[in-house]
């Protein structure tokens, strides 16, 4: 009857039945339960995050604390964009101007930070500052506080930086004309074409990229959970198991003894030494007693968050992987840095290059190979071309990077060696032999000399023995 009646009255109060009360010690049976607090992954990656009131702010820290103090994490960012940024020129009718543009800016420099933006935020923004006509600058901005403002249809119609809720620059507008007035620089839509927005993994037709670190975040805490409760169980769980034999046969140990060793070994580490009496005996049992197996959750997670980088662990010092396999994975990585050069060089050419007026839609950004091997089969390929006679010299140095072409001099169009098109004929050494149709399996006879154009020719200089 006094539980019913205790229950009622919980009822009454609103008490729930199953509650525990925050920052308190409930004692049950002699036995103490303390709420868990925050996990310490929550310090790591989300300090700060609670003053914010955007979520992709939050998430947008998130990512760059991540960066900052997780080694895995800054490798992945930092493989990619390496892999990504090599050599390049530029190809078309402004050629030289461009050249010597990327030289005056360093756009080396330029394309390393964009690529590091859009891998670790999904977004990479640039503002092109002008002295005068001339551009002197392109500045890469903080992607945390940038803002893109669309119309329905997808048109973008402004740009805006705000920075700890201070609205201090707007390019274009908002689409609330209250919300324009907030800004303390406001430049119109002709300026907006002074920003270009880098986007990678772009979903539908959102506005925002995606960070290759969004599918990771997850798996990520958990490994930072892991790391940070590893001491604990290195100290619980790893710690030898000894068994402490009190007394003899002949000599009895009373309680009290037995409780007093106990006590002693009670917290015992690893380096403590302990004097005893001759009564008392202490073995170590081992490990295997009360070990657990650390190694497969942690490399689990770690795994997890490999794949999600998209970066080979054979380019993260991570071993295990046969020579074929890597193989297999260093080419799939290599289409991977393709696909992300393919983004930053249309981006660049259509808001840079040609909105700025730096040059055409016939000029062309051309990354070099970010492996060697791959540059030594493309040079094999157009020697082999050549030689064969499929292309002209003229075409194979064509084909080449500027540090390796030749100037060759003008084709008199009268010469021999031009054909009916103007295009130089190969050399003899390039010409293929013609099909041999006379006797072609007779042995005394052969084409091997190159001056007879395929024709049979008696083998003079060879025996042939007489079975």
């Amino acid at each position: 009857m006094l539980k019913i009646n205790l229950i009622r009255m919980m009822i009454m109060v609103k008490i729930p039945l199953f509650s525990r009360v925050k920052n308190a010690l409930i004692k049950e049976g002699g036995k103490a339960f303390v709420s868990i607090g925050k996990r310490v992954s929550s310090t790591i990656l989300n300090s700060e995050i609670e003053m914010d009131n955007s979520e992709r702010v939050a998430k947008f820290k998130q990512y760059q604390r991540a960066y900052e103090r997780v080694p895995l994490i800054s490798a992945i960012i930092d493989v990619q964009a390496d892999q990504a940024v090599q050599d390049f020129h530029f190809e078309g009718p402004n050629s030289e101007k461009l050249t010597d543009f990327a030289n005056k800016v360093n756009l080396m420099g330029f394309f390393h930070k964009v690529v590091k933006g859009m891998l670790t935020y999904g977004n990479a923004y640039v503002e092109v500052v002008k002295d005068g006509e001339e551009i002197s600058e392109l500045k890469v901005l903080d992607p945390i506080w940038f803002d893109v403002y669309r119309e329905d249809n997808g048109d973008i119609i402004g740009y805006s930086q705000i920075i700890q809720d201070n609205h201090l620059i707007l390019w274009g507008s908002t689409g609330d004309s209250r919300k324009n007035e907030k800004f303390k620089i406001k430049l119109g839509k002709e300026e907006m074409k002074n920003i270009a927005h880098f986007r990678y993994n772009v979903l539908r037709s959102e506005k925002y990229g995606r960070s290759v670190l969004a599918p990771l975040m997850s798996n990520l805490k958990m490994k930072l959970d892991m790391e940070v409760d590893l001491s604990k169980v290195l100290f619980k769980y790893v710690a030898p198991l000894i068994w402490a034999k009190v007394g003899s046969d002949q000599m009895p140990a009373q309680q009290s003894q037995v409780t007093a060793v106990s006590n002693t070994l009670r917290d015992l580490q690893a380096e403590s030494e302990v004097t005893t009496s001759h009564l008392v005996d202490l073995q170590v049992l081992g490990f295997n007693a009360k070990g657990m197996d650390i190694k497969t959750p942690m490399d689990y997670m770690e795994q997890q968050i490999i794949t999600g980088g998209l970066v080979p662990p054979v380019l993260l010092a991570r071993t295990g992987a046969n020579t074929g396999d890597a193989e297999v994975q260093l080419r799939s990585f290599g289409r991977h840095i393709k696909s992300l050069q393919r983004e930053l060089k249309y981006e660049f050419e259509d808001n840079i290059l040609v909105m700025q007026g730096l040059g055409s839609p016939e000029d062309q950004l051309v990354w070099q190979k970010a492996e060697e091997r791959e540059w030594e089969v493309d040079v094999d390929m157009i020697r082999g071309l050549v030689t064969d006679g499929i292309i002209t010299p003229q075409k194979g140095n064509d084909l080449l990077p500027p540090k390796y072409k030749e100037v060759l001099p003008e084709i008199d169009p009268m010469s021999e060696d031009v054909g009916a098109d103007g295009v130089k004929k190969p050399r003899p050494t390039q010409r293929k032999a013609n099909k041999v149709t006379d006797k072609p399996n007779d042995p005394t006879q052969t084409t091997k000399n190159k001056n007879t154009q395929g024709r049979r020719i008696k083998k003079n200089d060879r025996k042939v023995p007489v079975k």
